[in-house]
């Protein structure tokens, strides 16, 4: 993908809570021949999934890209290198570093020995050849990091894009962001990449996904973070007769807007359950 001049879109897939390896690999059916990539998730929500590294591995033999998620939240370092190890020698080397959900009080207990930045830090040193003890990598393969980012924050904070650029300097060569489905927030984050030349060879995918009713989109809105959704969007999705249609259609009209914007290289679309939607949103622009 990083070959690519033209505009990217990425899917998520999420594994079971399950044993049958093949019910999680073929909900991604549907992107065969349209993704440019799949995020497998890394037990989101704090909650326990299928091993993600197995599932795209598996996913990865249909011929699909992978971009394998993996947080710091539960593994130190040696199982960490451990993971990127096996990814590498599957022909995955693409991997979004994330601090990952926190557990709730009482709780499993997380590890958090190395966070986002400190995950983009040992892909590149895997990349160099080397584990974090300075143990040499037999074989060594380039690993791709990428960070995610938060669109909002940029509204508030002036000093939002040190965090995106430090994460570039250490390594990271794509983005992948939170929810954004305002075109004038994207619009000025796409202005204050323009001005940072580090940034070039930089992939930035803004995400969004398929809303399915305005109860979603209001529950996301208030439960998780980073997400904001207008009233406009969830006003248009209540007084719709076809409210999964109308969310597809939503991400297809800032897709459009997206594409002729400079900086801008591409979607994540992301949601639970949302692979055929995915595919439906893509299928309308290839």
């Amino acid at each position: 993908m990083f070959d690519s001049d033209g505009f990217l879109f990425t899917a998520e897939t999420t594994p079971d809570v399950s044993t049958d390896m093949s019910a999680s690999v073929s909900r991604v059916a549907p992107l065969l021949g349209l993704a440019d990539a799949i995020n497998v998730t890394d037990s989101p929500n704090c909650k326990t999934r299928l091993n993600s590294l197995l599932v795209a591995s598996e996913i990865r033999r249909s011929g699909l890209d992978i971009i394998l998620q993996l947080t710091g939240r539960d593994r130190n370092t040696i199982a960490l290198e451990s993971e990127l190890l096996g990814a590498l020698s599957v022909n995955i080397n693409k991997v979004l570093c994330l601090s990952g959900d926190q557990p709730e009080e009482g709780g499993p207990v997380a590890v958090n020995e190395l966070n986002s930045s400190g995950l983009i830090d040992l892909c590149s040193a895997m990349s160099n050849g080397s584990l974090r003890d300075g143990s040499l990598i037999k074989e060594p393969q380039p690993l791709f990091a990428g960070a995610a980012d938060e669109l909002y924050q940029y509204r508030s904070n002036d000093d939002a894009i040190k965090a995106l650029l430090s994460k570039v300097e250490k390594g990271a060569r794509f983005v992948q962001t939170q929810y954004c489905f305002d075109l004038a927030v994207i619009e000025e984050y796409s202005e204050k990449l323009s001005q940072e030349e580090s940034l070039v060879q930089t992939k930035v995918l803004i995400g969004m996904g398929p809303l399915k009713s305005a109860k979603q989109a209001d529950w996301m809105r208030k439960n998780l973070w980073g997400v904001n959704i207008s009233d406009e969007i969830v006003t248009r999705l209540d007084r719709s007769d076809s409210p999964e249609k109308t969310g597809e259609i939503i991400c297809q009209e800032l897709i459009e807007h997206l594409i002729e914007m400079p900086n801008i290289d591409g979607v994540h679309l992301m949601g639970p359950n949302c692979e055929k939607r995915s595919a439906s949103i893509i299928s309308y622009f290839r």
